[in-house]
């Protein structure tokens, strides 16, 4: 009989904030602070760990941009962010799990005609200023959106639709446990037998989903920086703690774009199609989380 499978998405934004630029020291003293408690989860389970990238592709983006040398197309900037991340993740959570992490670099299809490509929405590195963003954006001819904190870069965010790995991932899986569908996967789409590489960044949260189906995971814990899902995010008061599926469909308009939405989504796709439940917390407390001491709880109908 097999363990049970647990997968954990983990935010960009919990591994750095975006109002803070990426600073390589902050990075991994925020992974050292999960990474025991993800190391402990895989006492009971099986393991399948996918991560963010939001702030630091965006960071990559804009480095690229300044070289000399031809820029890197954003799906390659994906890829490199998915190394650079998975190795951090890699080298934190090992030092206190029994059966290793490893990183399996993972591409996500996408539709070529996803109308994500001609309404850019998923933000990406640090805020700015209107003037920084206006001097960026006129050199880097990307799209641009406005937040409490400020303005950031927004690029396609088209939707997943099948992990190209996912196979390897479930071979992989009772032997180790697995970091992958870093950034939401590197975005391609289908040509005959080939794939080809787009430039956007799917959103991390769908994805693990997809993978979380696709694997028939046990649970899907969602880590944010945030508690709790609110139903009113400006009144802590109004924590919900939890709720069917089909009493958070009808709240997702509420939700923020970028942030709590794609979770509340994912968290309904998961619970209807494998009738599991998912949970939405915050990223130090993931022990509480599984305990139901914290966190939304999604639950079937």
């Amino acid at each position: 009989m097999r363990q049970k499978r647990l997968v954990i998405g983990l935010g960009g934004n919990a591994i750095m904030n975006p109002s803070k630029g990426q600073e390589l020291s902050k990075e991994l003293n925020a992974l050292s602070g999960v990474a025991a408690s993800i190391a402990n989860a895989s006492k009971k389970f099986d393991i399948v760990l996918t991560h963010g990238n939001g702030p630091q592709v965006g960071d990559e983006l804009l480095k690229n941009l300044n070289t000399r040398l031809e820029p890197l197309p954003l799906y390659l900037l994906t890829a490199e962010t998915q190394a650079s991340i998975g190795s951090m993740l890699e080298a934190n959570i090992n030092r206190f799990a029994k059966k290793k992490f490893v990183s399996l670099i993972t591409h996500s299809v996408v539709s070529p005609n996803d109308k994500a490509f001609e309404e850019p929405s998923k933000p990406i590195g640090p805020f700015y200023t209107k003037s920084q963003i206006s001097k960026l954006s006129s050199r880097t001819r990307l799209s641009y959106a406005r937040f409490k904190e400020g303005f950031r870069l927004v690029v396609p965010s088209p939707e997943p639709k099948e992990i190209v790995e996912a196979d390897a991932v479930k071979a992989l899986l009772g032997k180790f446990n697995i970091i992958c569908c870093g950034g939401g996967g590197i975005p391609v789409v289908k040509e005959g037998n080939r794939l080809k590489g787009v430039n956007a960044v799917i959103d991390k949260d769908l994805t693990t989903q997809v993978i979380a189906t696709e694997i028939s995971a046990d649970k899907m814990v969602l880590l944010t920086n945030v508690d709790f899902v609110y139903a009113d995010f400006s009144d802590k008061r109004s924590a919900i703690r939890q709720i069917k599926a089909s009493e958070l469909k009808p709240m997702l308009e509420k939700f923020e774009e970028g942030s709590i939405r794609p979770k509340a989504l994912a968290a309904i796709r998961f619970v209807e199609q494998t009738k599991k439940r998912a949970y939405i917390g915050h990223y130090k407390r993931l022990e509480d989380i599984l305990a139901g001491k914290s966190g939304t709880v999604v639950l079937p109908d």
